[in-house]
């Protein structure tokens, strides 16, 4: 049996789709590939952003509550973050479990933050590939061109300045000073990133063919941002109108009111253009698979590590204080090997990225290691839709923040309970109307959950080396 784990950085299970429920974002692809599959209605990352989620789903272990003991290494990497860490070293990789099985195992990701002095997230892989150049990937010194040339070339993808949005539109030309000196390099679509991932893919597919037991993790940064997709993807989403600024990089934080109606919707198309390239490269790959007749037989999973707010709830970003759904709810599809009748929807459970390496080896019927905090999700192939393991809640965390919920209560929480926000799903399903100040005693009874998921250690302090805390670090990182 060879299995394909698919991983696309920043993708939003609302904008799936028909699979998921959407009527406006084009996904065939994705569509038709949980045609074969089973659909999990409530996946989670359980901790955020890109290098937790990611140790999670490497390890089978969770990352929440960021407990581990920083190790003391020397880098040059920006990002400052609760859980923003090497694996670590007594923690076993997802490749070494699958090697230990006789697996063939590769790694093909444009992921670059994997790749930063000591991150190690291709220790045990036969074969690995790093594709360079996304967002700040060191690949290119600098954009060509006079000083004026290249202020000129990063004016058409910030906001109009004014006094108050000052620092903002700074923030955005450092951030696109880096991403435009990659992007001078691509000169024609099979140049960017994801067609050059799922084309190393299909490489590396074809010359293993013969082989029964591949492990194949594609790992692609898109459709996170800078959302600069070919123009043929844009032209399905943007307003022919429109004659602002292409705004590809948004800032992160409570920010929206820095940006007009036109430019709010073009940011939002461009995301999901972003969103409509990845599935069209996804599609191209299980085309490949198809024509080699392996896609029957092999076992394919499709997830995300994370969403993006794109000014629901008055944020942009990844804001750890707005842990709201389409910031923590991700897409997980999982199409078994051999026969299997689809799609099934799984819409009673609660499961989480780190369920991925358990359902691996429930698929190859081998004992599922103790030290698994996962779930083996290979069950729901003959199972009917339940809850596993009593999962009727998820816990999920990010820096100094956490978020509990149930089908009927949702909370997100300072982890010292000085801030809270309390919704009651039933007669608030979109999450607008806090009422944690007249419900004390139900933020106390949920959040004792949240501690009991945290083994009573979650994290209270984080020091970060440039500002007073990391929400205010996160929001505020191209800015020094």
């Amino acid at each position: 049996m060879n299995i394909f784990l698919i991983v696309f950085d920043t993708l939003r299970k609302d904008h799936c789709g028909k699979t998921y429920g959407n009527h406006w974002i084009k996904t065939p692809n994705i569509d038709e590939f949980a045609a074969d599959s089973i659909v999990f209605e409530k996946a989670y990352p359980e901790s955020l952003p890109t290098i937790p989620a990611r140790r999670a789903l490497h390890t089978g272990l969770r990352t929440f509550p960021f407990n581990h003991k920083k190790p003391e290494l020397r880098t040059d990497d920006y990002v400052e973050a609760p859980g923003w860490n090497p694996i670590p070293p007594h923690q076993t990789h997802m490749a070494e479990y699958l090697n230990g099985k006789g697996y063939t195992t590769c790694f093909v990701t444009s992921t670059y933050h994997q790749f930063k002095p000591n991150m190690n997230f291709h220790l045990g892989f036969d074969e690995w590939h790093y594709v360079r150049g996304h967002e700040s990937d060191k690949v290119s010194a600098r954009m060509l061109g006079t000083r004026g040339e290249i202020r000129k070339k990063i004016d058409q993808y910030v906001l109009k300045e004014t006094k108050e949005n000052k620092l903002v539109v700074r923030s955005q030309r450092l951030i696109l000073k880096k991403y435009l000196a990659n992007r001078q390099l691509i000169t024609n679509e099979a140049e960017f990133i994801p067609v050059r991932t799922f084309n190393k893919s299909i490489e590396i597919v074809k010359k293993l063919k013969k082989l029964k037991n591949l492990f194949l993790l594609i790992d692609e940064f898109d459709p996170h941002e800078p959302w600069d997709p070919p123009d043929r993807f844009l032209d399905l989403y943007i307003d022919k109108n429109y004659m602002g600024n292409k705004i590809i990089f948004p800032l992160y934080g409570k920010s929206v009111p820095y940006y007009d109606k036109g430019e709010l919707n073009c940011m939002k198309a461009c995301y999901a253009a972003e969103v409509s390239f990845c599935d069209y490269w996804f599609g191209k790959f299980l085309e490949n698979l198809k024509e080699l007749e392996i896609y029957n037989d092999s076992l394919i999973i499709l997830t995300s590590d994370h969403g993006h707010g794109l000014g629901e709830h008055k944020a942009i970003g990844k804001v750890p204080s707005h842990l709201y759904p389409e910031l923590v709810d991700i897409p997980l599809i999982i199409k078994p090997p051999f026969d299997f009748r689809g799609p099934k929807r799984v819409k009673m459970s609660y499961v989480y990225i780190h369920d991925i390496l358990p359902t691996i080896f429930g698929y190859l019927g081998a004992e599922i290691p103790k030290i698994f905090e996962g779930s083996d999700l290979s069950v729901f192939t003959d199972k009917p839709d339940d809850q596993i393991n009593n999962r009727n809640y998820s816990t999920n965390g990010m820096g100094l923040w956490t978020l509990y919920k149930d089908d009927d209560f949702a909370m997100i929480t300072s982890n010292d309970q000085q801030n809270q926000k309390l919704f009651d799903l039933s007669k608030d399903p979109e999450w607008n109307v806090n009422i944690a100040n007249t419900n004390k005693e139900k933020c106390d009874e949920l959040f004792k959950k949240i501690e009991f998921d945290a083994h009573r250690d979650l994290l209270l302090k984080f020091t970060s080396s440039r500002f007073e805390n990391y929400e205010e670090w996160y929001q505020n990182t191209y800015l020094t």
